[in-house]
């Protein structure tokens, strides 16, 4: 994504402000809402969000938002006017709430600095989640990221790759009935909401090729697990679902699946993959995810949403 006048963001620019991201979730033209700051003629950032009844939200049908900017090393009163003129430019449109769900710390150097805006521009932490994420630039090119596991988690996929196994790019058609099907099952099974509906599983990857990519585990022939995963920035990875098939398994053959969509990001390009918040169908800290995401090398960090009434 790039600024109106062509001018390139940071990462690509985030595919949740991407207008396709908008287009594949229905939202009127009428209800987006943009914002371009610029200081001395040149640009700092863009910040989009949906207006519904007076509230924006930037990250709506989405995990984050917040704003897009062309560095990632900004000075500190280029991070301060981008917000403060965003807020100016919500009261002069009528919004009467603004929701900013911010984006996890370890996505740019600029985030401590965007997070400092908002608290200097009035706003409040009123969420916050577990966010956990594995770093994979510091691993050399072609390393394992099993490196990054635990021990036991790295014989466990030892003893798993000694299987038949392969993780499948699906493209549609019976695979992603499949997939989508592991997907549902297992969190019906935890109490959780249903995931991303099948149809718009391919309408997203047909939107985004490249970027939003279907994966399917099968052991011996079998489906075992399945993953979804953006490429939220272009050297960012996000697993939005993930989950295995309920087959009776002496042991979860979520660590390969952890250990090839890890491989396979790397493979990529990806410095860094996020497996996002860690937290109960009731919105509270699940320690057990928490606890196998640290075990497969993620490390925690606090995803952050920020409000503030503007009337």
């Amino acid at each position: 994504m790039t600024a109106e006048d062509g001018e390139p963001l940071l990462g690509g620019g985030l595919l949740y402000g991407d207008p396709r991201f908008a287009d594949l979730n229905g939202v009127p033209a009428a209800a987006r809402w943009r914002y371009e700051h610029r200081r001395a003629g040149r640009l700092v950032g863009v910040l989009t969000g949906v207006v519904t009844d007076g509230v924006l939200v930037s990250g709506a049908s989405a995990p984050f938002g917040g704003p897009d900017l062309v560095r990632d090393d900004p000075p500190v009163e280029d991070v301060l006017g981008l917000v403060s003129g965003a807020l100016a430019a919500l009261r002069a449109d009528g919004v009467r709430e603004l929701q900013l769900r911010a984006r996890p710390p370890v996505y740019s150097a600029a985030e401590p600095l965007l997070e400092f805006a908002y608290l200097h521009g009035g706003l409040a932490v009123t969420a916050c989640d577990l966010n956990q994420h594995v770093d994979l630039s510091a691993l050399p090119p072609g390393t394992d990221p099993t490196t990054l596991f635990r021990d036991r988690k790295r014989r466990y996929v030892r003893t798993a790759r000694r299987r038949r196994h392969e993780l499948v790019e699906v493209t549609g058609g019976e695979d992603l009935t499949v997939l989508h099907g592991i997907l549902a099952a297992n969190r019906a099974a935890h109490g959780r909401p249903p995931p991303l509906p099948r149809d718009y599983l391919e309408r997203a990857r047909a939107a985004f090729p490249g970027r939003i990519r279907l994966q399917l585990l099968r052991l011996d022939g079998e489906p075992a697990a399945a993953a979804v995963v953006y490429r939220v920035l272009d050297d960012v990875d996000q697993v939005v679902h993930w989950a295995d098939a309920d087959r009776g398994r002496d042991h979860s053959p979520m660590d390969l699946l952890a250990a090839l969509v890890l491989a396979d990001a790397a493979r990529r390009g990806a410095r860094l993959v996020d497996l996002g918040p860690s937290r109960n169908a009731d919105g509270t800290l699940n320690a057990g995810l928490a606890d196998f995401k640290r075990a497969v090398g993620a490390r925690p960090s606090a995803r952050k949403v920020f409000g503030a009434r503007l009337d």
